[in-house]
């Protein structure tokens, strides 16, 4: 019996054995198959998430519209990659650059939040323009490129996401001011956009963002999360409620708290690693250090804690100080004041500190903006004369801006290598100013923005009516346009027309050139404004104020229009080379005008090319023989060859 058991236990053990030598001998790539089915299955499902166009494409510059099909724009889903679970995203700025950068162009990326968009104004009057028309001014041999990707309520993840695409696109410089929204802006520490305070993290969420099964998981939990959620929602506009107020998540950040730390490492940690990148890569880089308004603006929220002291006891304290003549004692508590407000959407001194500290660091030079803005202030401390609410600048704001980070690139010579006009700092300054392409209804607009952020919290407070907006005066047709706009009841582009057609009619044909003008400086790249504006004014006979917007179209997109009338302007003045140069090449694009060969005639007779000029008359003759001053024409062209 014992025996016996004993063999079973031997026969079991030796099964056993050979049951842990077929497990132990099963082939390796069993294990490669188990590991390789998962990542096959996410990669056939992201391929075919991709072919069905699900999701976003968060290429960063990308074509827009067949219309521009050699231009590249910053891509206008962007702000959904940075967004989480708000229903309106801010908006691109339409600042096309070519697909295929030019030998000599020269091309600069701005990068930032809304200071750097030009809020509350549109395109024309922010810095970035502001530079641009200056380098367009000096050097009008050299494309010059300036794409502003300046966006509301982002902070350093956004601008470090957006590095890697810039640097494709052969920049020459980038200019950089950014640091208020790193609280409240989209993924700050702060914000009600947040994944917490791990930079690896966040950084880690918005690589995977790219791919198109991660936003079909992200979908498919807001929607799970959704379903068992209230529907709650009021409109923003019943709510009075801005993008500013909604960006709001953990409000209230005093000064030295964890959440201020957080938002501090994270602008530092950032901000390092676009330098480096840039620096790396060998583009030259400008920062600006941030400025915003002290002396006219009390704090937002006032928090009194063991160790500091409320906020608003000490921008009274400033005021009364300021009373007394006492200077440097006001703007240092003014400074302080902000410094202790514990909603965070002016920057803490800490990011100035950071900023020339990484300037050092990697060798970048700092444009002073807030030594600018008070040295052009009274007493020196900066309020409303510069700022229009907590932090944007006005129109001279942003022109001193664009103009101080020019002064710094001519200083370290990061300038294009054309050849440069002759002209002093104050001639450039009169002419920009002179032709500032920028209406009132560009102010009214701008008033409205303004006036329907301070007219909502937390400029007051939460819930209260903006008796700003209600209580707005319609004076005129430019107030209705600019009400219809911010409505969006009106497109902008629209507004400006309805204008300036209305001014045509009137025979204000300057009111009428200024509005065309402004749409034509804010789209830089669409053709019919600007032969609309040609038609309009060399049918009144202004020759020479056409001319610069026939020079401008024919440079980005020649054609039988610019050409036809180039040619012909310029024989009129007997400009005989140009007007048979652009009368040529309008004989190419189009074959079939007449009145195009008969110019050119007269411009090869101009220029003593009397075989040509009787070959282009009888073409003329051909398309049109009952054109009698053309056979005139003809016929005493013969008579030179006897």
């Amino acid at each position: 019996m014992h025996q016996n058991k004993s063999k079973i236990k031997r026969n079991t053990d030796s099964k056993t054995s050979k049951s842990k030598q077929q497990v132990k001998s099963a082939p390796k790539w069993f294990y490669g198959v188990l590991i390789a089915i998962p990542i096959v299955l996410i990669i056939i499902i992201e391929i075919f998430l991709r072919v069905v166009n699900y999701g976003y494409d968060f290429t960063e510059f990308k074509l827009v519209s067949d219309y521009y099909p050699d231009k590249l724009f910053l891509n206008p889903d962007l702000p959904n990659k940075y967004f989480i679970n708000l229903k309106n995203t801010q908006s691109t700025l339409p600042d096309g650059f070519d697909k295929v950068k030019k030998e000599n162009a020269f091309r600069i990326f701005v990068i930032g939040g809304s200071t750097t968009a030009g809020w509350p104004y549109v395109l024309n009057a922010s810095f970035s323009r502001h530079l641009k028309r200056r380098l367009e001014l000096l050097y009008p041999k050299t494309p010059i490129e300036v794409i502003n990707c300046g966006i509301s309520a982002i902070n350093s993840y956004t601008l470090l996401d957006f590095i890697p695409g810039i640097l494709g696109q052969k920049p020459d410089l980038v200019l950089i001011y950014a640091g208020h929204n790193e609280y409240y802006g989209a993924l700050g520490a702060g914000s009600s956009v947040s994944l917490g305070n791990s930079r690896t993290l966040v950084n880690t969420y918005l690589w995977l963002k790219d791919f198109r099964i991660t936003q079909l998981l992200e979908d498919a939990i807001t929607g799970i999360y959704g379903m068992f959620k209230s529907d709650d929602s009021v409109n923003d506009e019943t709510k009075n409620e801005t993008l500013m107020a909604k960006m709001i998540g953990e409000s209230l950040i005093p000064l030295c708290s964890e959440i201020y730390k957080d938002g501090i490492e994270q602008f530092e940690g950032n901000l390092n690693d676009i330098l480096e990148m840039l620096t790396d890569a060998g583009v030259p880089v400008l920062l600006g250090d941030l400025t915003c308004n002290t002396l006219d603006l009390k704090p937002f929220v006032s928090v009194k804690t063991d160790s500091l002291p409320p906020a608003e006891d000490i921008f009274e304290e400033a005021k009364q100080e300021l009373s007394k003549g006492k200077i440097q004692d006001a703007d240092s508590l003014f400074l302080y004041a902000k410094e202790l407000d514990a909603l965070r959407f002016r920057a803490p001194q800490k990011m100035n500190e950071i900023i020339n500290e990484l300037a050092k660091k990697y060798n970048i030079s700092v444009v002073n903006i807030d030594s600018l803005f008070r040295s052009k202030s009274k007493y020196g401390i900066v309020g409303y004369n510069l700022i229009v609410d907590h932090l944007h600048p006005n129109i001279d704001g942003y022109t001193l801006i664009g103009k101080a980070y020019y002064e710094r690139m001519e200083q370290l010579n990061y300038l294009p290598a054309g050849k440069k006009k002759n002209l002093t700092i104050e001639e450039q300054d009169s002419i920009l100013k002179a032709n500032f392409p920028f209406t009132r209804l560009d102010s009214v607009i701008a008033e409205m923005k303004i006036i329907k952020l301070t007219g909502a919290y937390p400029f007051v407070p939460r819930g209260t009516p903006n008796y700003k907006i209600i209580n707005y005066p319609i004076r005129d047709l430019v107030d209705s346009l600019g009400v219809q706009v911010i409505n969006k009841d009106v497109k902008w582009e629209t507004a400006h027309s309805q204008l300036a057609n209305k001014y045509y009619a009137e025979a204000n044909y300057k009111g009428f050139i200024n509005e065309m003008n402004a749409i034509i400086s804010e789209r830089p790249y669409f053709d019919e404004p600007y032969e609309y504006l040609i038609a309009k004014i060399v049918d009144k006979g202004m020759i020479d104020e056409a001319i610069p917007y026939l020079q401008k179209l024919h440079r980005f997109k020649p054609s039988y229009f610019t050409t036809k009338w180039l040619g012909q302007i310029y024989l009129s003045k007997n400009i005989n080379d140009k007007a048979l140069m652009y009368l040529k090449s309008a004989a190419k694009f189009s074959q079939a005008d007449s009145q195009t060969w008969y110019n050119l005639a007269g411009a090869y007779f101009n220029n003593d090319e009397i075989d040509n000029a009787i070959i282009a008359v009888k073409k003329s003759l051909e398309l049109n023989p009952k054109n009698k001053l053309a056979r005139k024409f003809y016929d005493q062209l013969k008579s030179l060859k006897r």
